[in-house]
């Protein structure tokens, strides 16, 4: 097992490193910035580095071999012939890949039509064993099959209680290079499962990471194909107007920050009154995302929100018992104060 040596910017981040590695029992040895390990196996690796601050990781750098620290002109040589850790942690997780997905968990959280009083919808949501979104950023090849393998995995298994109800799946900006392609390779997946077009909602996160020409005809895309576009966290940030305007996508995910305490916040009220007013203007369905009170509840309904996600009717399941969570959802909707309308 060769040695390895991690250099930092900053002595801090080495700081943050080296306790990382105490927790574990790893020995080790550092000369401020620089820090050097002589045996840590490859899933201990992983670990601390999915417990690295973002800008640690990003600052880190690693060299591979016999080093001997003491010796400025061995550090220098290692320093030198240094490289960023994607490769090292793609390596690592290559070599974990079956365990990472052997034990990952696809759940899924409903998304409720509250005029309905039923489940309309879920998002599937990626619980793999080690945090692999915190490694996009250096894990760039792994994190993008992670994602793709996701997606996969949640249409095979949302096939044995969708029914007619949409299937939300998140999409990360960064992984869409070539997003034609991409989502080409989607929809011959999504007609692999047998599973319309039309029942299919992709939920872009972060997307003001993207080109607005590009998004603009990735959505036209998608639209010609049946699928529908939801944009996730509206609202947060200075942007989200901006984007509500130019995509115009099917469906808008108020940022759950917003709906959070929304009753006793009146400039949330303001803000969220507004979003849910010109989307309706515009034709757009909205999605009120974490609501847990029943005061919360009754606030974005008196807003009249077309649909709510949120621990209020239940947490992320593995094998949702649908007809147990729109009997859930009935009660809820009925025990608000204000809610109007025929029990289903």
């Amino acid at each position: 097992m060769a040695e390895k040596l991690f250099i930092f910017e900053e002595e801090s981040f080495a700081d943050e490193f080296v306790s990382l590695l105490e927790e574990l029992g790893i020995k080790w040895e550092k000369v401020g910035n620089v820090v050097k390990v002589n045996k840590i196996r490859d899933e201990e690796l992983l670990y601390v580095f999915s417990e690295l601050s973002e800008e640690a990781l990003k600052s880190l750098r690693f060299y591979e071999g016999n080093v001997n620290i003491s010796s400025c002109e061995s550090l220098l040589k290692a320093v030198v012939k240094a490289k960023t850790p994607d490769v090292l942690i793609d390596k690592l997780i290559y070599n974990e890949i079956g365990k990472i997905f052997i034990d990952t968990k696809i759940v899924f959280h409903p998304i409720v039509d509250v005029k309905k009083k039923e489940v309309a919808a879920f998002e599937a949501l990626c619980r793999p064993p080690i945090k692999i979104v915190d490694l996009i950023n250096v894990g760039k090849s792994t994190a993008e099959f992670s994602e793709n393998f996701c997606r996969y995995e949640a249409m095979k298994r949302a096939k044995e209680f969708l029914g007619n109800r949409l299937l939300f799946l998140n999409f990360h900006p960064r992984f869409l290079k070539d997003p034609l392609k991409t989502f080409g390779d989607f929809l011959t997946t999504v007609y692999m499962h047998e599973i319309d077009p039309s029942q299919i909602v992709v939920e872009l996160t972060e997307y003001e990471e993207l080109d607005i020409t590009a998004v603009r005809s990735l959505i036209s895309f998608l639209k010609s194909e049946g699928v529908k576009v939801a944009l996730d966290d509206v609202g947060s940030g200075y942007s989200g107007l901006f984007y509500l305007s130019e995509l115009g996508p099917d469906i808008i995910k108020i940022d759950m920050e917003l709906i959070r305490n929304i009753h006793k916040h009146s400039l949330k009220k303001i803000i969220v009154n507004y979003l849910i007013r010109i989307a309706h203007e515009s034709g757009i369905k909205v999605v009120s995302e974490g609501v847990e009170r029943p005061e919360e509840l009754e606030t974005v309904l008196y807003m009249e929100t077309d649909y709510v996600q949120g621990f209020i009717f239940t947490k992320p399941v593995e094998k949702p018992d649908v007809k147990r969570i729109n009997e859930r959802v009935r009660k809820v909707l009925n025990a608000v104060n204000g809610l109007k309308g025929p029990d289903r």
